[in-house]
């Protein structure tokens, strides 16, 4: 690539989104924001990038996006794993290493990211978008216009590095790497009280059930009075979940509306089972009868698994047609076949089929599923797979978190007196 080409490259990438060029020299292009804003691509940083395309074909972008290895080099992006926790806080060129440089095989750092990395996301969408963001934001503050750099500005996220491996191929040191990295997260998070993130994908804009609304209730800021009142002990889970951040925690605090239910149902099913035995004209309390009495009470055990007490409650509380229409809605909004599509989660094939007599049956087995999976960090009867907490995994889950929230609204509803 020339000089010519990387200049072509910046023009082109650039002036998508919100930039134009007024001018530019031998190895410097100016542009200007639709808002009058001057910045320039400097001779510094064409060159960097120049520079960084006779290295590029060392790199490799796996395992993951948010990565970048080679076979003596490995960097991802990190972030705080919790919204309102502390973060490291760090200013560009302060660091944290776990081993000596000096005296270690290998050792790691926490750090801005490097050139090469900034270089080889430059032109990703979401870097991109997070650089122009950085520029609108900061750009007209404290600096000249000739001193407005998009260098300066360009997304530096932090990114974790380990130095000093040396592997055959990327691939081999990729998986050495992160096994270390591993440890070095464990280590932040047990003697500095900061839980750290690897990044795996970056943020895209879609979906994810967050904002959709099934029943628009518009009602300004006059609210009907209650007419009936509902199980404050039930409601508090249910308000739980509205106000918990973290996916998994929104899912359980659902769940448990409709598991505060268990007994109450099956024990129901259970003594109407008996009162059919005992309401028969020709009950005697003779051995043929009292094993009827007897033979039903332990099949009712039997057959009452969790999965089956969940079914009853949904069952007994929630339409089936609703729930049908409710998932048809929000399989419409997301523009995916979420549900009624089969897939594999957790070990398990899993399709709701939209079809009455088989809803409540499919969603109750799903809904318990996916609760085994969040609780149980293994399964040593099944063998099957269980839930592990990276953040792509999380968005799984919350595109779950609908459906039961819209179980365990209905249950609230049709259990208050």
């Amino acid at each position: 690539m020339t000089l010519q080409d990387v200049k072509d490259k910046f023009k082109e990438l650039y002036t998508r989104n919100w930039l134009e060029v007024v001018d530019e020299h031998e190895d410097e292009i100016f542009f200007q924001s639709r808002g009058g804003l001057a910045i320039k691509a400097s001779s510094v940083d064409i060159r960097s990038y120049l520079d960084f395309e006779t290295r590029k074909a060392n790199y490799i972008h796996e395992p993951f996006e948010t990565c970048l290895c080679s076979k003596d080099h490995y960097e991802q992006m990190i972030t705080s794993g919790n919204r309102y926790g502390s973060f490291l806080n760090m200013r560009r060129g302060q660091k944290i290493t776990f081993g000596t440089p000096e005296t270690d095989s290998f050792y790691v750092e926490i750090s801005e990211a490097s050139l090469d990395y900034k270089n080889y996301l430059r032109f990703n969408e979401y870097f991109l978008l997070r650089t122009l963001d950085r520029i609108r934001m900061n750009g007209a503050r404290g600096r000249a216009d000739q001193d407005r750099d998009i260098g300066f500005y360009l997304y530096a996220p932090l990114t974790i590095k380990v130095f000093g491996l040396s592997e055959t191929s990327p691939e081999k040191l990729a998986e050495k790497s992160l096994e270390i990295i591993e440890g070095c997260l464990f280590n932040v998070s047990y003697l500095k009280g900061i839980a750290l993130v690897l990044e795996e994908e970056f943020p895209h804009r879609q979906p994810i059930g967050d904002d959709f609304k099934y029943e628009d209730h518009d009602f300004g800021s006059e609210l009907p009075l209650p007419r009936s009142s509902v199980n404050r002990d039930v409601a508090r889970f249910y308000q739980r979940g509205m106000v918990v951040e973290d996916s998994i925690n929104q899912f359980l605090s659902y769940y448990q509306v409709l598991e505060f239910y268990f007994l109450s149902v099956s024990d129901e099913e259970l003594y109407r089972k008996l009162t059919t035995i005992y309401n028969d004209p020709g009950f005697k309390s003779s051995p043929k009868y009292l094993d009827k009495v007897i033979q039903s009470t332990l099949n009712h055990k039997r057959e009452s698994d969790e999965t089956e007490m969940l079914r009853l409650v949904i069952a007994k509380h929630v339409s089936e047609d609703d729930l049908i229409e409710f998932i048809s809605a929000y399989e419409d909004h997301l523009d995916e076949k979420l549900f009624s599509k089969k897939r594999k989660m957790f070990g398990e094939f899993t399709e709701i089929r939209l079809t009455s007599g088989h809803a409540i049956g499919n969603v109750s087995k799903r809904v318990k599923l996916i609760r085994n999976a969040l609780v149980h960090s293994s399964d040593r009867y099944n063998r099957n797979e269980n839930f592990v907490p990276t953040r792509q995994a999380e968005l799984e889950i919350r595109k779950e978190v609908p459906l039961v929230k819209f179980l365990a609204e209905k249950v609230i509803i049709s259990t208050a007196e």
